[in-house]
């Protein structure tokens, strides 16, 4: 098991993760003076991983799907493991949120289901930190096709006590990055390595600059890409390394790029 599985030193308290969703369940209830029609443009899955210590940052994302659903007009299910995906199931939804589950333990249906999904272009897909959890955990082998879709990377280490660092944005031109400048700051990451860098399989929208690590570690990579897609399948996809702790949700660069990814990625 990896870290992302053990209590932290640096883990927040109960209660001020409590603190740190007021502002989003605010946002959530009050009128946006968008009107929402009966019909939503879309729907979204979302596949959430809740039996770990990622379930603080799920609860946000929640709380901030609503308010994002509210405003644009689509519509989120959520299911906490892979039993009820097949193709059918699958087929009712636009987008795939893979909202910190990992790569392994899924149903024989749901692998086949989604790699369908994905090479036939039947929708769109995020996935969050925990998705690149690419190797043997549990007991589980790891899954060839999901490493490959992933840029043909292994996991390899994390960064346990965290640390803030820099992320350089690439290609300012693509629609996931819309609104955002050309870097910014995200706070108290663990930044898994791999094997490997995804770069030569994958177009790469943007990397996190190890020498701003702070404090410093031994854990690097080098080329070290955090946001990219997969432009070699049908579907529109974005991958977003940042996905561990709810504070991602008061940093408007972070909830920008989420934003913009969920209607690129669902042909909005």
């Amino acid at each position: 098991m990896t870290g992302d599985y053990m209590p932290s030193s640096r883990s927040n308290t109960w209660l001020k993760w409590l603190q740190s969703l007021l502002p989003l369940l605010l946002l959530a209830f009050i009128d946006t003076g968008v009107a929402q029609s009966s019909s939503p443009q879309f729907h979204v899955l979302a596949l959430a991983e809740t039996k770990s210590i990622h379930r603080p940052f799920v609860e946000a994302a929640k709380v901030w799907l609503t308010a994002e659903a509210r405003q644009n007009n689509f519509s989120v299910d959520y299911i906490e493991n892979t039993d009820k995906i097949d193709d059918a199931f699958l087929a009712r939804y636009q987008l795939f949120l893979q909202l910190d589950y990992p790569p392994y333990g899924w149903t024989p249906k749901a692998v086949a289901a989604l790699t369908k999904y994905i090479e036939e272009g039947r929708g769109g897909w995020i996935g969050f930190h925990h998705a690149t959890l690419l190797g043997e955990f549990d007991g589980y082998p790891m899954w060839p096709w999901f490493s490959r879709f992933m840029g043909g990377i292994r996991f390899t280490d994390y960064i346990p006590k965290f640390a803030t660092a820099t992320v350089v944005v690439e290609d300012r031109s693509h629609p996931v990055m819309k609104n955002v400048g050309a870097s910014f700051v995200i706070e108290n990451e663990e930044w898994y390595t791999y094997d490997k860098s995804p770069r030569p399989n994958v177009h790469v929208l943007a990397h996190v600059d190890e020498t701003t690590y702070s404090p410093d570690t031994r854990t690097k990579m080098g080329d070290h890409p955090v946001i990219w897609t997969n432009e070699h399948l049908k579907a529109r996809n974005v991958y977003i390394f940042m996905g561990h702790h709810p504070e991602l949700f008061q940093n408007s660069v972070f909830t920008t790029i989420f934003h913009n990814s969920m209607l690129w990625a669902a042909h909005q």
